[in-house]
């Protein structure tokens, strides 16, 4: 079984980032094969279980679920698998997740985004280490920037995709070609708002000259 954890300082303090984090919307359109999330329920609960649409690459589609198995404030746990009776046969990614908001100060907090699990498709028993290894790192580290930008924390114009890699462009045109991307509407949710945030507080500026 491989674990993985990466971390990311966020400009905002740890009530803000839990605030958008624990909204279970928000909580699972951060990956970036998310391609729906399937619940209106404004809280995160302990035990409870939601639904997530998958999109690999956009070449395989696969319903799964994530059930929370801890919550504490500013930290949430989850394991997600493949819905039961779900076409497609095995769960290839059996895997348990969870993201902690740790305090730094009145501006600024760090995620603690951690993952273990294993592959199970065929050849994973060849190819299931190096693959973890060499990709989930780049996996976390985008999931905490899109966090980061839900919340307000971090410009999306300053979302990093890592150079060089053999199959993150893949991943990259999965979201930009998709009809459905969780993530890419975060990104461009937070974009649109950031964009009208300038001319609200231009108007401002001048109502107040006045």
């Amino acid at each position: 079984m491989g674990t993985c954890e990466r971390m990311l300082r966020v400009g905002a303090p740890a009530d803000a980032v839990w605030d958008w984090l624990s909204k279970p919307q928000n909580l699972f359109s951060v990956n970036i094969f998310h391609a729906e999330v399937l619940t209106d329920e404004p809280e995160l609960r302990k035990g409870q279980v939601y639904d997530v649409d998958h999109d690999f690459f956009g070449v395989v589609q696969q319903k799964r679920q994530a059930k929370i198995l801890e919550l504490e404030p500013c930290y949430v746990r989850w394991g997600e698998y493949k819905t039961p009776g779900a076409p497609g046969g095995r769960d290839p990614f059996p895997h348990q997740q969870s993201v902690r908001v740790v305090p730094v100060d009145d501006e600024s907090s760090i995620l603690v985004n951690h993952i273990s699990g294993r592959y199970v498709f065929p050849g994973s028993n060849l190819l299931g280490e190096f693959l973890f290894r060499r990709y989930m790192p780049y996996i976390l580290d985008d999931d905490n920037q899109v966090i980061a930008i839900g919340c307000g924390g971090m410009e999306p114009t300053k979302l990093h995709i890592p150079k060089g890699l053999f199959l993150w462009p893949a991943m990259v045109a999965s979201t930009r070609f998709l009809k459905k991307s969780t993530r890419r509407q975060v990104i461009e949710k937070m974009r649109a708002q950031r964009a009208v945030a300038p001319k609200a507080e231009s108007k401002a500026t001048v109502g107040a000259d006045a």
